[in-house]
């Protein structure tokens, strides 16, 4: 089923797909192996390939081909660039997520003129791309218990503090950060957002490679001078401006499964040496039907964002409905897949021989980060209950 999908879109889906099939066959592809997602590259040259691809799309003009011509876009509508995304996250090609859907169209809303005249261009041609500086040791569930700290010096801010999990910093141009301008005890009522070039002086990025082999990072800012001019928004105005690009971020997750429901049914229907297949069980089809509707309804949810944004509606729960179904839905993926599979499915990615090219041993490795980034579930059911529900909140 393909509700919402107007001829248009499926259009500009089939004219996306041509040009990858074009980019391949001519060698244009990035170093990542194209079964790995992008994350877990960290060498140099996967990096500097990485860029590389990025900027070709954008020559090409295939990223924010939902922005406003204003801006630099297509004003082909967010369907249509969700479903350009949701190509890539299927060919496990790199792509720029969070600054084209998240950021970008956040500082469209709450950006100076300035802001917009220095960065939606730059993410336009692939050359600018933000990481996320939320989460600290102390503050990723409660981000509103945040501590790094701006002080006001002049026309500049001196920022000293530390965050963690900052996936992409290792090929980011800059941070969207969140800091403390208020009292220590202010909470949301204290924060405030800057954007923070990667180079700035001061700042220091050290690798932590998670229990799925990708790599995020912890960065440390040790007397980091950011002008003034890169807040967005109000001084302790930030929490608004975080709100409205968390929104759009946790849709993002919800693009993630289409590849590894397909890896495993094509497992499921190929022979093995007696001319048996594994689809041939009764159990093993209700198995893999599950997850095939498991995995429709998480595209549906995803579209449904996906319509909110392209009319501009506000989001109030649906966000978090997306990220909580899709994350515990990645997480079922690879443990029905190891349960299908038996003891071969522990081979993990390189290996010869692989089921699934070792995809199940690896997402089954990375599932539970799901459950937490970008809000945990936890929380995504409070803002569930409170705003689609109307339940109050707990005192």
């Amino acid at each position: 089923m393909e509700f919402g999908i107007e001829q248009a879109e499926r259009e500009v889906l089939a004219e996306f797909r041509a040009y990858l099939d074009d980019l391949h066959a001519e060698g244009f592809t990035p170093a990542v192996p194209p079964l790995v997602r992008p994350d877990h590259a960290m060498a140099p040259e996967d990096i500097a390939e990485r860029r590389r691809f990025i900027q070709r799309l954008g020559r090409d003009g295939w990223l924010g081909i939902a922005w406003p011509e204003e801006f630099g876009g297509r004003d082909l509508g967010y369907l249509a660039q969700w479903l350009v995304i949701e190509e890539l996250s299927w060919r496990k090609l790199p792509e720029m997520l969070m600054s084209v859907t998240m950021i970008g169209p956040t500082l469209m809303r709450a950006g100076s003129d300035e802001h917009k005249r220095q960065y939606l261009g730059g993410i336009l041609a692939g050359d600018i791309e933000f990481c996320l500086g939320f989460s600290e040791p102390g503050a990723g569930t409660d981000l509103a218990a945040l501590q790094t700290r701006a002080v006001l010096e002049g026309d500049e801010y001196v920022v000293n503090g530390q965050k963690v999990y900052t996936t992409g910093a290792q090929y980011a141009t800059h941070i969207w950060l969140a800091v403390r301008t208020g009292a220590p005890d202010s909470r949301h009522r204290g924060i405030t957002l800057l954007i923070v070039p990667i180079d700035t002086p001061g700042i220091t990025i050290r690798p932590m490679i998670t229990q799925a082999d990708y790599r995020t990072n912890e960065v440390f800012f040790d007397n980091v001078r950011v002008p003034v001019a890169n807040r967005v928004g109000d001084e302790n105005g930030g929490w608004a401006v975080i709100s409205l690009s968390l929104d759009l971020e946790r849709n993002l997750n919800a693009n993630l499964q289409v590849r590894e429901l397909d890896e495993i049914i094509e497992w499921a229907e190929e022979p093995d040496a007696d001319g048996q297949r594994p689809a041939d069980d009764d159990l093993v089809r209700v198995e893999l039907g599950m997850l095939a509707a498991r995995v429709e309804i998480v595209r549906l949810m995803s579209a449904q964002v996906a319509s909110l944004i392209a009319r501009q509606e506000p989001l109030a729960s649906e966000a978090s409905m997306a990220k909580v179904w899709s994350s515990e839905t990645f997480q079922e993926l690879p443990s029905v897949a190891l349960d299908l599979i038996g003891p071969e499915g522990l081979r993990s990615v390189g290996s010869a021989g692989a089921p699934v090219h070792g995809l199940p041993e690896l997402d089954y490795r990375e599932s539970p980060v799901r459950k937490f980034a970008a809000g945990t579930n936890e929380v995504q059911r409070d803002i569930i209950a409170q705003r689609a529900l109307g339940l109050p909140r707990n005192r």
